[in-house]
C-alpha cells in the first residue's frame, strides 16, 4: 500500500554503514551519518544546525524522537530533545525571514509481531536494570544451520509490519485542520507566530524554546500510545506473561525470569478467558480513542489466540510460545517478556488475575 510520502532525510548510526549492501542502500535514499559516540559541543551544534537548515529549505525529515531502537520492547515514554528542538528554531526562522511554510509534526508508529534483534535488544535492557544481579547468557553464534533455518521459514511464513501515521500537529503540539491551520483546544484556529513574538516581533529566546521543545515532545509521547496498533501477538504475550507473575507475586522480575520453564506452562483455556477480558477492555480504549485495535482482535476468541500464539515472535530460533495439544509452552522468557511489554504503560495488569477458569458441573440426583 503507497500512502504518498514525500522523500525525506534521516540520520543513520555511523556502524549501520560498516555492512557494504546495508552501506549501499542508505546512501541512496536521503541518510546522512550519525556518529553516536562524538559528544564534541561542535559535532553536536552541526547536526542540530544541519537538521534546522534543512526543515527551514522544505525538506522533509524523519528521526527517531527516543533515540535509539527501544531495548526493552515498549512504546517510548521519553523523546530526546535534541534535534526535536530544531523543529522549533526552523519553525521560527522561517517566521523571521518572512515566509509562510509551516511544519507539520506527523506522529508514526511501526508494530512488530516480531523484532529481529529482539533477543539481544531485551539482553540489554535486562543488563541495565539488573546490573550485578543479572547475569546475560547470550548466543551470538551464526552457525549455517540456523542461517538456513531462518531463511526457509522466512519464505513459508508471513509477517505483518504495521505502520500507524498519527493525527498531524505543528510545533506547538496543537493540531491542525485539513487546511493545515492550527487549533487551540476550543477548536479556535490560532497562528503560530504568536508563540514566538515578544513586543509585536519574531524573536529568539533559547529558555522558551526549550519549554516549547518539552510541550512537543509531551504531545508525541501521549500520541505514540493513543496511536499504536495493539496487535493478537501483543495481547497473548501480555496477557501469558502478567499470568504468570500473578502465580509468583512474591518474586521481582529478575526473580520470575529464574524460573524454570515448566512454570511457564499455561492452558489453552485459562489464556483464552483472560485474553477474552483484556480485549474488552481495549475496545473501550478504542471508542474513547486511546488506542488502536489490529483488525485480528475483532475476530472470534479462539481465532485471535491461535492467530496471536502463531505470530508471536515468529522467525525466532525459539518462540516465546508454543501451543501443543490443549497446552502452551513457553520457549523463551526474556522474548516472552520483551513482547509483553509492548502494552505496558496502559494500566492493564490488575485486569489480568492468572486464575484459572471456573470449573462448574452439574449433578444429577438418583
Amino acid at each position: 500500500l503507497k500512502v504518498g510520502l514525500p522523500s525525506f532525510s534521516w540520520g543513520a548510526g555511523l556502524n549501520l554503514y560498516n555492512f557494504g549492501p546495508v552501506a549501499y542502500f542508505l546512501n541512496r535514499i536521503g541518510t546522512y551519518r550519525v556518529d553516536r559516540r562524538k559528544k564534541n559541543p561542535i559535532y553536536l551544534n552541526v547536526l542540530k544546525n544541519m537538521s534546522t537548515l534543512s526543515m527551514e529549505r522544505g525538506v522533509h525529515s524523519l528521526f527517531y524522537p527516543g533515540g535509539t531502537r527501544s531495548r526493552s520492547g515498549e512504546v517510548d515514554q521519553k523523546c530526546k530533545l535534541g534535534l526535536l528542538g530544531t523543529t522549533i528554531e526552523a519553525q521560527r526562522r522561517i517566521g523571521q525571514q518572512g515566509g509562510a511554510n509551516k511544519i507539520f509534526v506527523v506522529p508514526l508508529i511501526l508494530d512488530y509481531h516480531f523484532v529481529l534483534e529482539g533477543k539481544f535488544l531485551i539482553e540489554q535492557y535486562l543488563q541495565e536494570i539488573g546490573g550485578e544481579h543479572y547475569a546475560a547468557i547470550r548466543d551470538e553464534s551464526r552457525s549455517k544451520r540456523k542461517l538456513l533455518k531462518f531463511l526457509l521459514q522466512f519464505y513459508r511464513e508471513s509477517s505483518e509490519i504495521v505502520m500507524s501515521l498519527g493525527e498531524p500537529f505543528d510545533v506547538l503540539g496543537n493540531f491542525v485542520n485539513d487546511q493545515g491551520e492550527s487549533l487551540s483546544d476550543d477548536g479556535s484556529i490560532i497562528d503560530v507566530y504568536d508563540y514566538f513574538r515578544h513586543d509585536g516581533e519574531i524573536t529568539e529566546d533559547p529558555q522558551r524554546e526549550r519549554v516549547y521543545t518539552t510541550i512537543l515532545a509531551d504531545r508525541i509521547v501521549e500520541r505514540y500510545l493513543k496511536d499504536n496498533v495493539v496487535l493478537s501477538s501483543h495481547v497473548i504475550a501480555f496477557t501469558a506473561f502478567q499470568m504468570i507473575r500473578e502465580k509468583n507475586r512474591d518474586l521481582d522480575i529478575m526473580g520470575l525470569l529464574k524460573l524454570p520453564l515448566e512454570d511457564f506452562r499455561l492452558t489453552r483455556t485459562a489464556l483464552q478467558a483472560q485474553v477474552g477480558i483484556l480485549i474488552d477492555h481495549l475496545k473501550g480504549m478504542e471508542e474513547r480513542k486511546e488506542v488502536r485495535l489490529s483488525e485480528p482482535l475483532k475476530w472470534e476468541l479462539e481465532d485471535v489466540t491461535s492467530d496471536g500464539i502463531q505470530k508471536l515472535g515468529l522467525y525466532h530460533e525459539k518462540k516465546p510460545l508454543v501451543l501443543k495439544g490443549d497446552h502452551i509452552h513457553c520457549q523463551n522468557v526474556k522474548l516472552l517478556f520483551y513482547y509483553h511489554n509492548r502494552l505496558k504503560h496502559y494500566g492493564l495488569e490488575d485486569l489480568v488475575t492468572g486464575r484459572q477458569p471456573a470449573i462448574t458441573s452439574t449433578l444429577s440426583a438418583k
